[in-house]
């Protein structure tokens, strides 16, 4: 599901002066667009007056029926004069996140909907047929048995890392996984249990709605319905944001309605850009499941799948008894520490771990092989 949106839309080019490689909006009376505004600089006239430059409009948040709308106008700079939207559109549409819905028209019509509602003269003012998109988090959930297991899911991926991607477990949630950095400017993945998520929000809301906020209210109601809250309960969610950046790289358009057209001719657009996110991750993961790994059987295997013939005619177990004993330091000190320790060189030692992939093992097995709960062991993935 698209679980966050932000646009950006250009005023009309028409608006738009350039000078020394500033741009500034032009005959436009700023009151007559009813924003809020704020100054960066204040100063007294001559007669006493107080007058005011650098003008900006701060960050609002525009109403709809649910949760609200993040909107900025950008007024002035060496960047040309727009403005930004930024909302979950599950949440302006239904009150909540849990699951939501991959549609960018509807997402992107009802936050228009809601701009022209709010300012119908600065919306007169925008290019809206130039609007791109920023970024966007597609999202997908995954079902387990119980909180617990969503608890032992994410400390057991907090540990899988695969090239150049790597996990970072978050420092304010224990619940939550991020791989990659967390403010790259063309892709971040992350991992994270919905519950906690969701009833640090409900608590939020509970506590505006006392003070008397209606849509509050109206959200408090929404998500304490029982059969949501179930859902989300047993819920891992897997957040991929997708920034324009990644998108132009990758050859997908950043005008919106360019790329609603894509989203028409291309009915599982969705789940490609998300596989193609989460890619890595995916192919650290795959591999045969095991949950008990007989020493003997293990060794006998690996003789069986690289004994080789010396030139004398021998039959040498040389190479499945390396790797026997370096499937036993992973298990004794652990795949990150015997890196860190520099035992062996990284061509080395990611040759080892190919080779015990072909074994039957997943790369994700090989990085929490030394993990002593045995419930963490176990890789439900195939």
């Amino acid at each position: 599901m698209i679980d966050l949106l932000e646009i950006k839309i250009p005023f009309d080019a028409s608006l738009v002066e350039v000078i020394n490689d500033r741009h500034s909006l032009v005959g436009l009376d700023y009151q007559l667009m009813d924003i809020p505004m704020g100054a960066k600089s204040i100063h007294w006239r001559d007669d006493g007056s107080i007058g005011t430059s650098c003008l900006y409009h701060p960050y609002e948040s525009l109403p709809t029926s649910f949760t609200g709308i993040a909107f900025k106008c950008h007024l002035d700079g060496y960047f040309f004069p727009h403005i930004t939207l930024k909302a979950s559109p599950a949440k302006i549409l239904q009150g909540h996140n849990v699951f939501g819905f991959d549609d960018m028209r509807l997402s992107v019509e009802e936050m228009l909907f809601h701009l022209r509602e709010t300012y119908p003269v600065l919306y007169g003012l925008l290019s809206v047929q130039d609007a791109t998109i920023v970024k966007m988090d597609v999202t997908y959930i995954a079902q387990v048995d119980s909180p617990m297991q969503v608890r032992q899911l994410v400390d057991y991926m907090s540990r899988v890392s695969n090239g150049h991607t790597k996990p970072t477990k978050s420092k304010k949630y224990e619940t939550t996984c991020y791989w990659g950095g967390v403010n790259s400017r063309l892709i971040r993945q992350k991992m994270y249990s919905k519950w906690e998520e969701f009833q640090a929000q409900l608590e939020d809301y509970k506590k505006l709605s006392k003070r008397g906020d209606a849509h509050a209210k109206k959200i408090v109601s929404v998500m304490c319905d029982e059969r949501i809250q179930e859902i989300a309960r047993k819920s891992v969610r897997w957040e991929c944001t997708l920034m324009s950046r990644w998108l132009e790289r990758h050859g997908y358009p950043l005008n919106v309605w360019e790329f609603i057209q894509l989203e028409q001719s291309t009915p599982d657009l969705y789940p490609k850009l998300w596989n193609c996110g989460f890619a890595k991750i995916q192919d650290a993961l795959k591999g045969q499941t095991m949950i008990y790994v007989n020493d003997e059987k293990l060794l006998a295997k690996l003789k069986a799948q690289f004994a080789t013939t010396t030139a004398t005619g021998k039959v040498s177990y040389r190479k499945a008894i390396n790797l026997y004993g370096f499937y036993n330091q992973l298990k004794a000190i652990g795949y990150q520490e015997i890196r860190n320790q520099k035992l062996y060189g990284e061509r080395r030692f990611q040759q080892l771990i190919a080779d015990l992939c072909l074994c039957g093992f997943s790369k994700s097995y090989l990085q929490n092989l030394h993990i002593q709960n045995d419930e963490t062991k176990v890789i439900p993935f195939v």
